[in-house]
């Protein structure tokens, strides 16, 4: 009675709970943005489900899209000294992180510190320049496995 009725797929269970996770997040970002706050959202889009859902949710938003960049070697040199990071997560992710081709502003982490990069994308912001390649942007399509 104590146990559950099938053996539990923790792979599935995880992913109810990241889409569940990630709906929220979505949800307050644009709740945020809709009342006029400014936002800042640092995340990683890591599949094509992923990306279609930020499309959808903030299409209509003005968004400033920028590229945060690092090679590769410079990446798994990091989350090793971190050392609280699963060793290989950059290197597998690289390729799904790195997929876009076009950015508003870029930032390169390994040329710039955090305060250079934060001045870089206020300047931006203080430029008035147009937020548009977020708006360029299509849907991807999503393979079913």
């Amino acid at each position: 009675p104590d146990e559950p009725p099938r053996e539990i797929d923790h792979q599935v269970v995880s992913q109810i709970l990241d889409d569940s996770i990630f709906s929220v997040y979505h949800s307050t970002i644009k709740l945020l943005s809709e009342v006029g706050f400014n936002v800042i959202v640092d995340t990683v889009i890591d599949n094509d489900k992923r990306f279609n859902e930020f499309l959808d949710q903030f299409f209509d938003q003005p968004t400033l899209f920028i590229g945060v960049i690092c090679s590769k070697e410079e990446l798994i040199r990091r989350e090793q000294a971190r050392g609280d990071r699963k060793i290989g997560l950059a290197a597998s992710q690289f390729s799904k992180v790195y997929c876009f081709d076009e950015y508003d502003l870029e930032v390169n982490t390994e040329e710039m510190n955090p305060k250079e990069c934060a001045e870089k994308i206020l300047s931006f912001i203080k430029s008035n320049k147009e937020y548009s390649v977020f708006k360029k942007l299509s849907k991807r399509n999503v393979s079913v496995s």
